[in-house]
């Protein structure tokens, strides 16, 4: 372990501002090459260096001076990469689906019809999952293109319960499209 980390690491623990800086210069770059390697998108890239130095600071009254810091850094890194293509897999964008379905041509193969009438199936009894209030605000949301405002006026309702509907809907969808 380099004495000099050590000071800085201790100087960190105090909440100095500059042994922060110290690391986030030494380690920002190699962190974000080894974050754009993994995720292969810049953006996400620059949230993990950034989210990485924040999980840091936040630690910092933790640290132990003996540690190497850099492998401390990459773990951290590492967790953020993993938690973001746990998210990726979670999220089922249906809806993205059935719009992308429905712009293409007429000449859909015999397989694309099939998975597209399945989709569409397991939509409807996935719907059937909600209850009526929440049936009625996702398909003026979703189907009708309606506003929150819009929805919330129509159905005398706050726009923060129309939101929470649509949340709570599409966990619903989420889940049940799925399995």
């Amino acid at each position: 372990m380099n004495i000099h980390h050590s000071i800085y690491i201790y100087a960190l623990k105090g909440g100095s501002h500059q042994a922060f800086s110290y690391f986030y210069e030494k380690y920002a770059d190699l962190i974000y090459s080894f974050a754009l390697k993994q995720t292969k998108n810049k953006s996400a890239a620059q949230d993990i260096v950034q989210d990485t130095f924040m999980q840091l600071w936040k630690m910092r009254n933790n640290l132990d001076s003996e540690k190497n810091i850099q492998s401390l850094l990459f773990t951290i890194a590492r967790h953020h990469i993993i938690d973001l293509f746990r998210k990726q897999v979670v999220e089922v964008d249906f809806e993205e689906y059935l719009d992308f379905c429905e712009k293409r041509s007429n000449n859909h193969s015999i397989e694309e019809k099939i998975y597209y009438d399945e989709f569409v199936a397991h939509l409807q009894k996935s719907k059937s999952l909600l209850s009526r209030r929440e049936r009625e605000v996702y398909e003026m949301s979703r189907e009708k293109n309606m506003t929150i405002q819009d929805i919330a006026e129509a159905l005398k309702l706050s726009p923060q319960t129309v939101k929470n509907h649509i949340t709570s809907t599409l966990k619903i969808f989420r889940q049940a499209l799925l399995k």
